[in-house]
């Protein structure tokens, strides 16, 4: 066996191993405190998904009618809302996870843990073929200590699907080497991966959208015709995808399709804002980037973008003289375009979202890699010695402020703890055929297309119906009919004329509430609640 190829096969074994201690580092960052309540940064969004895979496994088909329901309590509601608003293999398969692992919260949480990893290995795999075992392992690390990776993981499949189909679109125009050259084979799971991007979340469409503009423009580029059988794939795939997608929506909506062009208005224009401001929007969307990425890791990325790209050119030139790899941002396009489409097509939900900054994972991580890569490179001429000190250096230089990073993201409190507890308590009182009376409705309402449902958070751990009632007329009312165990009521100085003729009457519990909290540049770190009072109506007060 020749040299070459025995050093080659160690190189690969070293890589590899190297990329399994990666995933233990990733794994054990977005394993901590797995079993904690959807409290945190983004809790609803947690929540939701949480509780429209529980309604897969808890109701039957002729319920949902193979759609994802606002359903809660047993029996449910007769006519549910139904969540149309996303393709419903994303909303389908987290119930999966749930029934594999467990339906709680620790289940959700793992399946998302497994496709994080399944995205590093893809990642790992893309960069091996384009850039040298070293950076694409630099690449793969930064991937992991990502504040926005650690945290939110990569949300959902969509990003394992999309990597995936990147891979699978470089071999087929040869930009990358296999063991096996181009064929039909890799065309099919192409065009497989195409169109369930659109099946698994509207995101999906931004990486199918990236390939086939890059492709159009590398054949404009390079002065020849585009392969037929590639460009029907690329245009096919997800287009007849995002007509299911589409259909299933219409028929839900009774076949208004102008719900479908309202929802699309509201997401491409302002969202949850008011109105549409571009300085409010480019403030917010670097706000995001600095606590997703890091203020040291965006520095670096855009002096290696601006600055580093003639240093970069004049290695290119000098390689031959000095033993420097030479190195270009591999698929620049390819890897920047599904960030930049989805933030400016669906530009409104940046407002609240900080993971819709995801796509700019694996770009960041590139730009980044390959600028220590060259920073190291120029230190090497000194003294070998130097240019690992340098690895050393800037590698714990950019650490340290990403495990900040994710410890600020996991001390962010978007649903207090004190609000779980009491309705957890809730759900322990309340027979799942019955509902509870509240002061409050905790029904909200995103935007008219998508229609009102219960707060996820407040759906997942009460899971019962909710009666907004308001007079004690109409408390003591459904008192009397024995239905109704409990009355929810926000302990307020101003609802006492409400309060005071309810504590003679039944007897009551006062859970306690939670003090919001605020950095120091006065925003919101921790949201708070007020104390709660929970009368027993089947347990009036006895004079």
């Amino acid at each position: 066996m020749d040299d070459s190829v025995i050093i080659n096969k160690k190189k690969d074994k070293y890589f590899w191993l190297t990329a399994g201690l990666l995933c233990i580092l990733l794994i054990a960052a977005m394993a901590r405190d797995i079993n904690r309540p959807f409290t945190g940064l983004h809790s609803w969004a947690e929540a939701a998904s949480a509780w429209r895979a529980k309604n897969f496994l808890k109701y039957d088909l002729e319920y949902t009618k193979g759609l994802a329901v606002w359903a809660v309590g047993d029996p449910p509601t007769i006519n549910p809302n139904r969540s149309l608003d996303h393709p419903q293999l994303g909303l389908f398969l987290p119930a999966l996870d749930m029934l594999v692992f467990g339906a709680d919260e620790r289940g959700l949480r793992v399946g998302g843990i497994i496709r994080a990893v399944i995205s590093l290995l893809i990642f790992l795999k893309l960069l091996k073929a384009l850039l040298d075992n070293k950076t694409a392992l630099i690449a793969g690390l930064l991937f992991v200590i990502f504040p926005i990776t650690g945290y939110f993981g990569v949300r959902g499949w969509v990003t394992p699907a999309g990597l995936a189909a990147c891979w699978f679109y470089l071999v087929v125009i040869g930009s990358v080497k296999t063991r096996h050259h181009p064929n039909a084979y890799h065309k099919l799971i192409l065009a497989i991966l195409l169109f369930l991007l659109l099946q698994l979340s509207w995101e999906g469409f931004f990486y199918a959208m990236a390939i086939g503009v890059h492709y159009v423009f590398r054949c404009v580029r390079r002065k020849q015709f585009p392969d037929k059988t590639l460009l029907a794939i690329l245009i096919i795939a997800p287009l007849s995808s995002l007509l299911i997608d589409f259909t299933i929506m219409a028929a839900g909506h009774n076949w208004d399709w102008q719900k479908i062009v309202a929802l699309y208005k509201w997401r491409a224009g302002s969202g949850e804002m008011a109105e549409h401001d571009w300085s409010k929007w480019f403030v917010r969307f670097w706000e995001y980037a600095v606590t997703n990425f890091t203020q040291p890791i965006l520095i670096i990325s855009i002096l290696y973008l601006t600055l580093g790209q003639l240093f970069t050119f004049m290695s290119i030139t000098d390689a031959k003289k000095n033993s420097v790899t030479p190195q270009r941002f591999p698929q620049f396009w390819l890897f920047l375009m599904p960030g930049v489409f989805q933030l400016f097509i669906l530009k409104g939900a940046l407002w609240w979202h900080q993971y819709w900054e995801t796509p700019f994972v694996p770009f960041v991580a590139i730009a980044v890699a390959l600028a220590v890569v060259l920073i190291c490179d120029f230190l090497r001429k000194i003294h070998p010695a130097v240019s690992i000190v340098g690895y050393v250096v800037i590698l714990g230089a950019i650490f340290v402020p990403c495990v900040a990073g994710w410890n600020n993201y996991y001390e962010r409190v978007d649903f207090s703890r004190e609000k779980v507890e009491l309705f957890k308590t809730l759900n322990r009182d309340i027979p799942a055929d019955t509902a509870l009376l509240s002061f409050e409705s905790f029904v909200r309402i995103q935007n008219a297309v998508k229609g009102a449902h219960y707060r996820p958070e407040i759906a997942w751990y009460l899971d019962r119906e909710i009666i907004e009632v308001r007079s004690i007329a109409d408390i003591n009312k459904y008192a009397e009919a024995q239905k109704y165990p409990r009355y929810l009521i926000p302990a307020y100085q101003q609802l006492a004329p409400l309060i005071k003729p309810l504590q003679k009457q039944y007897k009551f519990e006062i859970f306690p509430g939670a003090a919001g909290e605020k950095d120091e540049n006065d925003k919101t770190i921790k949201i708070g609640s007020p104390p709660y009072i929970v009368f027993d109506l089947n347990s009036p007060v006895r004079d």
